[in-house]
This record gives structure tokens, C-alpha cells and sequence, in this order.
């Protein structure tokens, strides 16, 4: 609460400087406010010049330290392991039962694994997905069971049909 009272004053301070020079710039013979109670007020940093953010103060509360990128990991293990590509829905359903999830923890395994394979896909460029003609269901699969266009080799689509 402190901190943010310091940085209105050191602002306000700021504002009253810059309109007091310019006042005596337009009219540099008459007296204006004079800024000698303001002088003892601490010494304005770089961080709170104006065009500048203030620097923030570090939070102290601990994060949570949490597996980064358990369901990423289990993607990709679960694709090497089946070696073929696999739909979204069989990939929750097996992560359900290796992780010995619940089936009220269904939605949440869901948006974690959805989510997990969109990283994949969007930022990291490790898997692609595969949609059957005139099917609903996509199939994810690692990139390198892809052509260059982005299509599925014949090897993999045979082992979709099976």
C-alpha cells in the first residue's frame, strides 16, 4: 500500500515539475509555484520517468512447482508406444486408465490432454492431425507419418483401417 503511495507522489511530483518549467518557458518573467517543499521528497529513479512502467516488486509468494508437461509427455509416449496414429478420444480414455483417473475427472483430463495436443501441434510442430474422409473423429499422429503437405502415409492410413 506503502509503495503505491510513493509512486502517486513520485508521479505527481513529475507532473508538477514539467508544468512548472513549462509555464516559466512561456513566461519566464513571472513567478510561479516554487517546488521547495517538494525537494526534500526522494529522488525520482529511472524506473518512475515518465514514458517509462515502474519497476515492480518481485512477488514473494511461492508458486506451485507442479509436473510441467506430464500430459505432453504422455502423448508422445502413448504414440510411440501404438505407433500409429490414434484418436483424440482413445488417447483420453487410455490416459484415464494409466493415470487411474476417476470417471468425474473426465472433463478434466479431457481439457488437459486437448490442450497438451494443441501445444504440440501449434507451438512445437511435433504431431499432426488426420481427419478420415466423411468422418468426424480426428486422429493425432507424430509428424514424421506425415509427407511433406501434411498428408498421412499410406503405411499409417492402412493401419487405421485395421
Amino acid at each position: 500500500m506503502i509503495r503505491f503511495y510513493e509512486e502517486e507522489l513520485d508521479k505527481t511530483v513529475i507532473r508538477l515539475r514539467h508544468i512548472t518549467e513549462m509555464l516559466q518557458t512561456l513566461n519566464p518573467g513571472s513567478e510561479h509555484l516554487k517546488l521547495k517543499e517538494l525537494e526534500g521528497v526522494r529522488a525520482v529513479t529511472e524506473a518512475t520517468a515518465p514514458g517509462k512502467a515502474p519497476a515492480r516488486k518481485k512477488s514473494t509468494r511461492k508458486r506451485k512447482p507442479g509436473p510441467k508437461g506430464t500430459w505432453t509427455n504422455y502423448i508422445m509416449k502413448r504414440l510411440r508406444q501404438v505407433q500409429r496414429p490414434i484418436t483424440y478420444d482413445d488417447l483420453i480414455h487410455d490416459a484415464m486408465l494409466n493415470f487411474n483417473k476417476p470417471p468425474e475427472d473426465l472433463e478434466k483430463v479431457r481439457q488437459a490432454v486437448m490442450n497438451s495436443a494443441f501445444r504440440l501441434r501449434k507451438k512445437q510442430g511435433k504431431v499432426l492431425t488426420y481427419r478420415k474422409p466423411g468422418s468426424k473423429e480426428k486422429y493425432i499422429g507424430l509428424k514424421k507419418w506425415f509427407d511433406a503437405d501434411g498428408n498421412l502415409l499410406n503405411e499409417y492410413k492402412k493401419k487405421i483401417l485395421d
